[in-house]
């Protein structure tokens, strides 16, 4: 049905006013923005059917480019605001694959509906004027009435041109058509940054395994190194408004802990020390005086913190914004007035749209939201000059890249500025906002076999992130290969590649019941990382965990539990499959678990003072069996496999900047560790083991990250 304008559309508790286009519970209006109004008002009108995504898009965001993430999260707000619950639906029903369809029942309510002595049947206060007038009092009213709607219309129409304006913009970047240049190669340039007048870009660069900072003159290309190699590891820069100092962050490359901050002259010279422990973001303000930066210690009361303090030297150190655990902040910007710095801030443990972009301000510490939109990760911030907006870099599931966006100041609205399929990270505006410099990001991990035999001659079978053996002899792996996160199966010998899920969704972490073959893995298809299940054919794909959720590890051998870990904590769960029954197993929050064979025990890593500790807990007591010291104390414990046999472990060893691996056995016996093979340099994300014991696989590889600019947008 079509909505008419004078008519009030009941459901449940609710009343929506056509007309006023406003939703009301208990005669309360409730705080719903443009597009929820909208996305209700085509659910309503079509009542009973399914709207497809498409359409719905369509009809929302008419004359806008966006994502289904965009939807998803609409609708997510839309459902908190009518308090519906998506397992549970009274109000909005999600069709899987194909739309929303609105199932509450819709009563249409005449504004006057007059009975046939004219007197008032049903009534509703509008405005301050009741809704049974008689005749004479109608025609009173007509001007008035008139002279309301020419006010409305007036207001409507200023409220159009007022947002229309706010998302134009003279910034030469955004009104220019879509330019992009290389300005590295090698994969090795981790952070860029332009100066203000828009002639250098001051980079990173790595080479043998020592970090570098570069400048480079755009226009003639020339390349001119600053500060020479070294051991120290960097992780942000940022120009000085006269372009004449750079103030990065860095800590010795094998060092644990936060970074700290360094000043110095962009023409050379020894630099200075100005901020100790802070993480890598930091910021300037446009007068040269402060710098704003962010510390995390990770405690539970204060998980990070937002800092202001003098530029010049560091002093006057003062907290401006805080969060408890997981929520952290991220980069942050100092605005073009001075008065306020921008900050990303949340948690996407749980691979859920769930980092948002804050704005406080300086002197009194006010907070204010700037979006009502979430990501999945916010990675960095550009104000533009005239601080109707700010561009970022940020990814949005159900998009696995992440994209440049622009978010309005005034409005909140969000658009994506990019359409390409690269992923960009770091984000650095000119003065003018003429040009920008971004780093762009590559995911290149791999899937090696070994045998346990002979380790040393191992040998690539696909590109995969996630990694597990079936008892058939058939491998599961998860893999980008198809442009996003999808499970696949293949034969040890390389043949017989098969794509099991397809969906826009992130699914990894595979895990196999030796009880009946099915697989487990975790899927953030519903808005946040749940464990699913399907049949050893990607058939029967069907969601196990509904409320804490994560990524799949262990299936008992007789198929009654799965054990997983909290997509949000880290710590350890089990699900009966059968009666999907949630329940908290160790309150442990830990990177990786590894299984006995029989489930009853689970191993860990975990620092006792300044070394690490391989830790046995058996399950069924929830207490520490035995305490193992890997081969070399200091080094992080990746990944651990328990043997078939039961009787020793395996497990991978690295140093601070996840280089340098080795794997190793250790026998339960209490023996010595032994060092089985080197694994090389490459990050290393998995390791796993066939049932038999006799081959193990690990995923390895990289990310690569070059610097580009940018001249256009549009």
């Amino acid at each position: 049905m079509s909505l008419n304008g004078n008519h009030l559309y009941r459901f449940g508790a609710f009343n929506f006013d056509a007309e006023e286009n406003v939703l009301r519970r208990d005669n309360k209006p409730v705080s719903l923005t443009p597009k929820m109004l909208e996305l209700l008002r085509v659910l309503i009108s079509h009542h009973g059917q399914i709207v497809n995504k498409n359409d719905l898009m369509r009809a929302v965001w008419t004359d806008s480019f966006v994502e289904e993430g965009n939807l998803t999260f609409t609708i997510r707000q839309l459902r908190k605001a009518l308090e519906d619950d998506a397992h549970h639906p009274v109000y909005i029903e999600t069709v899987a694959r194909r739309g929303y369809r609105f199932i509450a029942e819709v009563k249409e309510v005449f504004a006057e509906q007059q009975s046939k002595n004219g007197s008032s049947q049903t009534s509703f206060q509008n405005n301050g004027f009741a809704a049974n007038h008689t005749p004479k009092s109608k025609k009173f009213l007509i001007p008035i009435f008139a002279a309301c709607a020419l006010l409305v219309g007036t207001i409507i129409v200023g409220s159009w041109y007022a947002r229309s304006k706010s998302l134009q913009t003279d910034t030469p970047v955004l009104a220019a058509p879509f330019s992009s240049e290389k300005l590295s190669t090698n994969g090795k340039v981790f952070i860029a940054v332009i100066s203000p007048d828009g002639k250098n870009a001051v980079y990173t660069n790595s080479s043998s395994g020592k970090q570098s900072v570069w400048l480079r003159q755009l226009e003639s290309s020339n390349n001119v190194e600053i500060i020479p190699p070294s051991d120290d590891a960097y992780f942000g820069l940022e120009f000085s408004p006269d372009a004449n100092f750079l103030y990065f962050s860095r800590r010795p490359r094998y060092a644990e802990g936060q970074t700290d901050i360094y000043r110095v002259s962009i023409f050379g010279g020894v630099p200075s020390k100005i901020i100790s422990e802070a993480q890598g973001w930091i910021s300037v303000s446009p007068d040269g005086a402060k710098i704003s930066f962010v510390r995390c210690y990770y405690r539970e009361e204060e998980n990070c913190s937002l800092w202001i303090a003098d530029a010049l030297d560091g002093k006057n150190e003062r907290k401006i914004a805080s969060r408890p655990r997981p929520i952290r902040i991220g980069d942050n910007k100092i605005s073009p007035d001075g008065k306020t710095v921008a900050f990303a801030v949340g948690q996407s443990e749980n691979q859920a749209n769930e980092f948002g972009l804050s704005e406080v301000e300086i002197e009194s510490g006010t907070e204010r939201e700037l979006t009502a939109q979430k990501f999945f990760n916010i990675k960095s911030l550009a104000w533009l000059p005239d601080k109707n907006g700010l561009l970022l870099t940020a990814s949005k599931i159900p998009i696995k890249n992440s994209l440049i966006w622009r978010v309005s100041a005034t409005t909140g609205e969000v658009e994506p500025l990019t359409k390409d399929s690269e992923s960009y990270s770091a984000l650095s505006l000119d003065k003018e906002a003429s040009r920008l410099v971004s780093t762009q990001v590559k995911q290149d991990f791999r899937l090696h076999l070994f045998q346990m035999e002979n380790p040393a001659a191992g040998r690539v079978l696909a590109d995969a992130t996630t990694v597990a053996f079936a008892p058939n002899g058939k491998i599961i792996f998860s893999s980008i290969m198809s442009g996003n996160d999808e499970i696949w199966s293949i034969n040890a010998d390389g043949s017989g590649q098969r794509q099991l899920t397809n969906n826009s969704a992130d699914e990894s972490a595979p895990v196999i019941s030796p009880a009946d073959s099915s697989i487990f893995f975790a899927s953030n298809r519903t808005g946040a990382v749940h464990v699913w299940r399907m049949n050893a054919d990607g058939s029967n794909q069907t969601q196990i965990t509904q409320k804490t959720g994560g990524f799949p590890l262990f299936t008992t051998p007789d198929g009654k539990w799965l054990y997983y870990q909290s997509g949000l904590n880290r710590t350890l769960w089990r699900v009966a499959i059968k009666d999907r029954e949630e329940q908290l197993i160790l309150n442990k929050e830990k990177y990786r678990f590894a299984f006995s064979p029989d489930g009853s025990q689970v191993a860990f890593s975990e620092k006792q003072g300044e070394e690490r500790i391989l830790t046995i807990v058996s399950l069924a007591a929830g207490q520490i069996t035995k305490t193992f010291h890997p081969g070399d104390r200091k080094a992080r414990v990746l990944d651990i496999a328990w043997l078939p046999d039961g009787k020793s472990m395996i497990y991978i060893l690295a140093n601070n900047e996840l280089e340098n691996n080795t794997l190793w056995r250790q026998p339960l016996d209490g023996g010595t560790p032994q060092q089985i093979t080197d694994l090389g340099n490459e990050e290393i994300y998995q390791l796993a083991l066939t049932p038999d014991g006799k081959t193990f696989a690990v995923v390895q590889g990289g990310w690569r990250h070059d610097a580009v600019l940018l001249k256009g947008l549009k």
